[in-house]
């Protein structure tokens, strides 16, 4: 979650393992399904200055996609923002309103105590449910390119460097047109891209 990608990219919920994930947990919290499988190309490739579109001619599960890829760039802008106000104006498009809040203190108290967010992650999303207006996907990412840094020293924090195979669900609800990440929450058993 991402993180914060998550806050993933998460912005990913997300995204930088165990530390990122145990404070986003409480913020963020999903549910599992399953259904088809395609690979994304890493979130660097996606900028998150515009909002989402749903454009007529992609699917509803090519919009979902877009809008999970989105958002974990979002998230990744955000976390490198250091500032609360800019974070919540780059999630505003991707992220239900309500949980905002609780990730961008999350980051916040990440940058509060001199640590800074690095790199980022590569998708891999293996199955995406849709159900009405309510979509479930299920991603197996690279995160060992992300971690966290020492502000001050530029040394990376012990314990943060990301894993091969990031197991995580989110879940998406279409909002006025626009899919927004409701939750994303790291599973605890291995995923093979």
């Amino acid at each position: 979650m991402t993180s914060p990608r998550s806050w993933q990219a998460a912005p990913r919920m997300w995204r930088v393992p165990a530390l990122l994930a145990a404070c986003l947990a409480p913020a963020l919290t999903a549910c599992s399904s399953a259904a088809a499988r395609v690979q994304l190309p890493a979130k660097a490739a996606v900028t998150a200055s515009a909002a989402p579109g749903s454009p007529a001619a992609l699917t509803p599960r090519q919009q979902v996609i877009a809008a999970l890829v989105g958002y974990t760039a979002a998230l990744d802008q955000a976390e490198q923002s250091r500032s609360g106000a800019a974070a919540r104006r780059l999630l505003r498009p991707y992220l239900a309103a309500n949980r905002i809040g609780g990730l961008v203190r999350a980051v916040s108290t990440i940058w509060a105590r001199g640590d800074a967010f690095n790199g980022q992650d590569v998708l891999h999303v293996l199955t995406v449910r849709i159900e009405g207006r309510r979509a479930v996907v299920h991603e197996c990412d690279n995160t060992t390119g992300m971690g966290l840094d020492d502000a001050a020293s530029g040394q990376a924090v012990p314990g943060s460097s990301g894993v091969a195979h990031d197991n995580l669900v989110t879940r998406l609800e279409l909002t006025r047109g626009h899919w927004l990440v409701q939750s994303q929450l790291p599973k605890d058993v291995p995923c093979v891209p």
